[in-house]
C-alpha cells in the first residue's frame, strides 16, 4: 500500500457516504505483515463499508447502531481497530472502546490497539484506559486540548482514543466525567467489543434496565454525534432484543475470516471430527460428589500430545520467531476444579520431568512408548522431517520449560494476564477467565471436561478458544470434548452458518438489519441465547422425525383454491405410477412416486402453498427452509409421494371438523385394515428421504349443516435424521 489519501470508489447517495483513506488506516495496512496482500485489500473493503454505514463527521447531529459479525479469534480485533484508523482519517475526533468485562481482557484489548495503531511511535493519538483509575478528572484538561485543536482545524489535532472495562461504574464514571465537555460537534465512534454480552438489557421483560445497559445509555446520551459499532461472534442477543431498543442494530456487516483461519467447519466436519476431536468419557468427568484422586487418563494423552508439539516447535525453531505454543484446561466453572486439575497437571509435570531425565527409571521405557503412540499420532496429520528419536531429544526440555497458570480470582480480584513474550509454552487453567474474548496464543491442545450448561449456543461457542489462525500447525491441535459439547459445537457449527449467509444475502441485497426476519437453525437441546434479553416472538418449529401437517388448511375460500391448483398441478406435472400392495382393493390403490423424483424439481411445487392461520404459515416457512437446506447439502436428494382420494379417484372421503375455535380436521390419515392387508397412511413412508402425502376431503362442519368439498391437505414426514428445529420470528 502506498501512503497518502485513496479515494474509495463512489456510491449511491442511499449506500452511506464515501470515507476516504489516509494516514492512519495505511499506516495499519503496511505494518501488518502477517495479512497477505489480498487479506490487506478485503480488510480495507470491509472496514470502509462499515464506516460508511455509520455516520458522516461532516453532517452533525446524529446516530446510529451497527453490528460487525465475525467469527471466534477470526480477527475481530483488526478489523475494530482498523475502524478505529480509518475513522481518524475521517475526522472523527473521539473512539471509546468497551473492551471486554475482566481485566485481562481489557488489557489483551488495550496492548493491542496500542501496538496495532502504533502508538508509541506516532502523535495521533492520545490514548487513555479507565482501568487503575487512569482516567480522571486530571485527563479531562488533555482531552479538551485535542477538541479544541480539532474544531480550530489545527492538522496536528489528534484523535481521543479512550479504552473502557465493559462494567457499569467504569462507564458511569467516565460518563460523568464527559458530561463536562462540550461534546456537540465531536463525531464520536463507540465500539462495543463482545458486543452480545454484559451490555444487553436483561430486564427487558420487566420493562426495566439492567444496570450496566443503562450505563451505555448514558453513555452515548453525551454524544449527539456518535455510532454504536458492536463486535460479536454470536450475534443472537443483539438480534433478538426489540427492534426499538437503541442497541438493536441498523446496519451490519459479516466479516470475511483470513485465509489462516481455522473454525467450527475444519473441526467438526465429519472428517474433522476424526481427526482433531477426542472423546473425554463420561467416566472421566470429575464428580463434585466424589472426586477422583487422579488425573483421567484422557488428561494425560492431551499433555502428551502437548508436549510432542512443544517439541517440534523448538526443533522448528519457533520459540526463536516469537510464536507460542499453548494447551488450554477448561473445566467446570467451580475454582475448586481448577485447584484439582492444577495439581494434576503439576504433579504429572514433576513425574514425567523425573523419568525423562533418568533413562534407568523404571517407568522411562514405559513413558517413552506412550510418547512414541503421541507423537504417530500427531505426525498423521503434521507434516515434519523429524523422527521420533529426534523429537524425544527435545521431550525434557519442553516439558520442563512449560509455564502452568491457572486463570481466575481465587487469590487476587484480578484475573492475572499472561507474559506471552516471557515464555514459549503454557499450560493454562480456568474457568470464565478463558471464556469469550480471551486469545491463547498458539493453542494446539484444548482439554474442555465440562457440560453445556443450559444451553445457550452463544455461551457454547464462545468456548471455542481453538479456532483461530492456525492453519500452518493445525495438525498438532487436538481438542478433548465430552459427547455432549461434541454435539453441541456440532450443532452450532451449522446455525452459525445458516445465521451468516442468511445476514450476509439480506445485506448485499441493499437492505438493513432491521429488517431482516430473525432466522435460526438449531438443535432442540440448545436455546439461541439467555432468555432474559429475548423480547422477539419467535416460533419455534417440531425438533423431531414425524408427521407435520396443517392445523386450518380449509380456512379462506381464495387459499383454498389456489391450494386446490397447486395439488392438481403436482398430479399433472409429475409421472406417477398407480401403487398398489398385493392384497389391497381397488380403492386402496393410489398415485405415487417413491425415491424416482429430486426434491429439488418438487419443492417449487409445495412452496406455493399458503394458509390464513399464522401457525401454519409459520409451519409451511419452516418447513420450507428445512427442506431448502437439504436441498443445498445435497442437490439430488429425492422425496417421496402419495396421492390420495381426490376427485380423480371417484371417491368422495368425507372428513368432519371438531368443535374447537378455528376448527381442525378429525382423523386426517387413513386408518389401516388388515383384511386387504393396508397399513395405513402413515405407515406409507420412506425410511431415508422426506416423504409427501397430499389428503382431499369434503370437509364437514361439526353440525352437519356445511360441507366444504375438495380440500387439499399436505403432510409431511421426516425421518429423524432429517428433521431441524428452526427459530423464526413471527
Amino acid at each position: 500500500m502506498t501512503s497518502g489519501i485513496i479515494k474509495i470508489a463512489s456510491r449511491s447517495p442511499t449506500e452511506g457516504w464515501n470515507p476516504v483513506q489516509g494516514e492512519s488506516f495505511t499506516s495499519l495496512l503496511n505494518s501488518n505483515d502477517a495479512l497477505s496482500q489480498d487479506e490487506k485489500e478485503l480488510l480495507r473493503l470491509e472496514t470502509t463499508k462499515i464506516l460508511s454505514d455509520c455516520i458522516d463527521p461532516a453532517e452533525g447531529a446524529n446516530t446510529n447502531t451497527g453490528l460487525v459479525i465475525g467469527y471466534v479469534q477470526s480477527g475481530k480485533t483488526l478489523s475494530f481497530t482498523g475502524l478505529t484508523a480509518l475513522a481518524r482519517d475521517n475526522k472523527f475526533q473521539l473512539v471509546i472502546l468497551l473492551a471486554g468485562t475482566t481485566n485481562n481482557l481489557v488489557e489483551q484489548s488495550y496492548d493491542r490497539i496500542r501496538s496495532d495503531l502504533e502508538i508509541d511511535t506516532n502523535r495521533q493519538w492520545k490514548l487513555f484506559s479507565t482501568q487503575q483509575k487512569g482516567f480522571q478528572t486530571s485527563e479531562l484538561e488533555r482531552v479538551q486540548s485535542e477538541l479544541t485543536k480539532w474544531q480550530r482545524g489545527n492538522p496536528r489535532a489528534r484523535t481521543v482514543l479512550i479504552i473502557c472495562m465493559k462494567q457499569h461504574q467504569h462507564i458511569d464514571n467516565l460518563a460523568k466525567l464527559l458530561s463536562k465537555l462540550d461534546l456537540k460537534d465531536v463525531p464520536t465512534l463507540i465500539v462495543d467489543d463482545e458486543g452480545d454480552q454484559a451490555g444487553i438489557n436483561t430486564k427487558a421483560k420487566k420493562n426495566e434496565q439492567s444496570t450496566t445497559y443503562a450505563r451505555i445509555l448514558a453513555l452515548r446520551e453525551r454524544f449527539p454525534e456518535h455510532s454504536y459499532v458492536l463486535y460479536t461472534a454470536t450475534p443472537q442477543a443483539p438480534l433478538l432484543i426489540s427492534r426499538i431498543d437503541t442497541l438493536s442494530p441498523d446496519f451490519g456487516m459479516v466479516l470475511t475470516p483470513g485465509e489462516q483461519y481455522v473454525g467450527g467447519q475444519d473441526f467438526f466436519s465429519p472428517v474433522g471430527q476424526k481427526t482433531y476431536i477426542e472423546t473425554i468419557l463420561a467416566s472421566e468427568v470429575p464428580d463434585p460428589l466424589n472426586p477422583p484422586v487422579k488425573p483421567p487418563k484422557s488428561l494425560l494423552a492431551a499433555m502428551r500430545e502437548f508436549f510432542v508439539g512443544v517439541a517440534i516447535g523448538l526443533l522448528e525453531g519457533q520459540d526463536r520467531k516469537g510464536k507460542n505454543r499453548s494447551m488450554m484446561i477448561h473445566p467446570a466453572v467451580p475454582k475448586n476444579d481448577h485447584l484439582m486439575f492444577m495439581r494434576w497437571v503439576k504433579q504429572t509435570k514433576e513425574d514425567w520431568c523425573v523419568i525423562l531425565e533418568d533413562a534407568a527409571h523404571p517407568r522411562h521405557e514405559e513413558l517413552m512408548r506412550e510418547f512414541r503412540d503421541s507423537t504417530s499420532g500427531l505426525l498423521k496429520t503434521y507434516s515434519c522431517g523429524y523422527t521420533f528419536d529426534e523429537i524425544a531429544e527435545c521431550l525434557l526440555e519442553a516439558v520442563e520449560a512449560t509455564a502452568i497458570q491457572e486463570l481466575n480470582t481465587r487469590e487476587k480480584s484480578r484475573i492475572p494476564s499472561i507474559d506471552w513474550k516471557g515464555e514459549y509454552s503454557w499450560i493454562l487453567i480456568g474457568g470464565i477467565g478463558l471464556d469469550r474474548g480471551f486469545t491463547v496464543e498458539g493453542l494446539t491442545v484444548s482439554y474442555m471436561p465440562r457440560s453445556t450448561g443450559v444451553g445457550n449456543a452463544d455461551n457454547i461457542q464462545q468456548r471455542a478458544r481453538f479456532f483461530g489462525y492456525k492453519r500452518g500447525y493445525l495438525g498438532l491441535c487436538r481438542i478433548y470434548l465430552t459427547s455432549e459439547n461434541i454435539d453441541a459445537f456440532t450443532d452450532y457449527v451449522r446455525h452459525e452458518e445458516s445465521i451468516r449467509a442468511s445476514i450476509r444475502r439480506h445485506l448485499e441485497e441493499g437492505k438493513t438489519l432491521k429488517d431482516w426476519r430473525r432466522t435460526y437453525f438449531l438443535d432442540q437441546k440448545l436455546k439461541p441465547t439467555r432468555s432474559s434479553v429475548v423480547l422477539l416472538e419467535m416460533y419455534q418449529s417440531k425438533g423431531k422425525g414425524g408427521w407435520i401437517a396443517p392445523a386450518h388448511p380449509h380456512e379462506d375460500s381464495e387459499i383454498l383454491a389456489e391450494n386446490r391448483e397447486t395439488a392438481n398441478a403436482i398430479l399433472r406435472d409429475f409421472d406417477m405410477p398407480e401403487y398398489r400392495e398385493p392384497g389391497w382393493n381397488a380403492k386402496q390403490a393410489i398415485p405415487a412416486f417413491s425415491d424416482s423424483i429430486r426434491l429439488a424439481d418438487f419443492l417449487p411445487y409445495f412452496g406455493r402453498l399458503r394458509y390464513k392461520w399464522p401457525d401454519d404459515n409459520m409451519e409451511h416457512t419452516s418447513l420450507m427452509l428445512m427442506l431448502d437446506r437439504l436441498v443445498a447439502e445435497e442437490p439430488n436428494a429425492t422425496c417421496s409421494f402419495y396421492a390420495f382420494s381426490g376427485p380423480w379417484s371417484g371417491v368422495d372421503a368425507i372428513r368432519s371438523l371438531n368443535d374447537e375455535q378455528p376448527a381442525k380436521i378429525k382423523n386426517l390419515f387413513q386408518g389401516s385394515n388388515a383384511r386387504t392387508n393396508y397399513p395405513g397412511a402413515r405407515a406409507l413412508i420412506s425410511q431415508s428421504d422426506v416423504t409427501f402425502q397430499l389428503h382431499r376431503y369434503n370437509l364437514q362442519t361439526n353440525d352437519g349443516r356445511r360441507t366444504l368439498r375438495d380440500v387439499p391437505v399436505f403432510a409431511v414426514h421426516f425421518p429423524d435424521e432429517l428433521i431441524e428445529r428452526v427459530w423464526i420470528e413471527r
